[in-house]
Parts: C-alpha cells; structure tokens; sequence
C-alpha cells in the first residue's frame, strides 16, 4: 500500500469518536462478564472478563496516538528527520510468532525519541536507517507521526526521549 493510501486510512479510521465509546464498552462488558462469573462461579465469564480487560487497556493506551497522527497528519508542524527501525519477534506459549517495530528518532543528526511503533496493517517496515518526515503538533513534545518512502509510523504508547551520548572530555 502507498504512503497517500496509508494516511488516508488513518485518517479515515483514526478520525472518528468511536475509540473512547468502545473502550467504556470493553470495560463495562468486562465489569459484567466478571460479576456473572462471580455470581455463577463459572470461570468461563472471568476469562471474558480478562480478554475485555485487556482490550480496554489496549484501546486506552493507543487511542490517543492514533488520534494525535491524524492531528498531525492534517494539521501538523513537518520536519524532516531520521529513524532507526529495529524488529523483535517473539513466541509466545501457543507458538504464535509476534513482532514488534521500535525506532530512535533522530533530528539534526541527535536521537530524540525512543518509541515502539503500532504494528502497521498494509506494509512491513524493514530494520534500518531512513530518511523521514516527522510531524508534531502543539502540547506533544514527540513526534506524532514518522513519514518514510515506504510507510507511516505512529507511537503505541509515550515515546522515551534517547540517550544522550556521553559528553566528550578535553583536557
């Protein structure tokens, strides 16, 4: 998928009001399926319970990244920068392959910001250096959105600020 189709469905998905409704379901649901297990002692409602749980976590935790690349996407201060991308994989107990994407961000040539990337739908990253256009906008300190040639990035949860090399001493 090309880079214009990526950001218009972003865009698309990221711009509507569903995400904070659906996480107050997610934990309402769960808030029941936990009572029914209570109250039924039937433990299949408490695993419900915990898969929703997790789920409104998930959603609470990324919603606002999503949100805040569309915002910078359409509407964003865009400067250009570096990131570093790095893939780990990892199996779990079931022997599901799982991967996750981290990048430094570098600007002016100095790593900012440490982030792990939400794993994107319709491209796969490649581990490497790349040229790309960052976006922020006003109140986040991080770039919200990370452009390259081949994709678009966005945080999964708050980004860490780098490592600042160690100063050098002349003497």
């Amino acid at each position: 998928m090309k880079l214009e189709e990526q950001i218009a469905e972003l865009t698309r998905a990221g711009s509507g009001t569903l995400w904070e409704p659906a996480r107050l379901a997610a934990v309402v649901l769960a808030a029941s399926a936990a009572l029914a297990g209570a109250v039924t002692r039937n433990p299949f409602f408490l695993g419900i319970a915990l898969a929703l749980s997790i789920l409104a976590f998930a959603v609470r935790q990324t919603a606002p990244h999503i949100a805040n690349a569309v915002r910078g996407l359409r509407e964003g201060v865009k400067q250009p920068g570096t990131v570093e991308i790095s893939l780990h994989q990892w199996t779990d107990a079931e022997s599901n392959v799982h991967e996750s994407f981290h990048g430094v961000i570098s600007m002016d040539g100095q790593p900012a910001w440490e982030m792990e990337f939400v794993t994107p739908q319709n491209w796969q990253p490649r581990e490497g250096g790349f040229q790309a256009e960052l976006a922020f906008i006003r109140g986040v300190e991080w770039p919200v959105a990370v452009l390259t040639r081949e994709g678009l990035l966005y945080p999964r949860r708050k980004p860490l600020r780098a490592g600042r090399p160690p100063s050098s001493q002349s003497g």
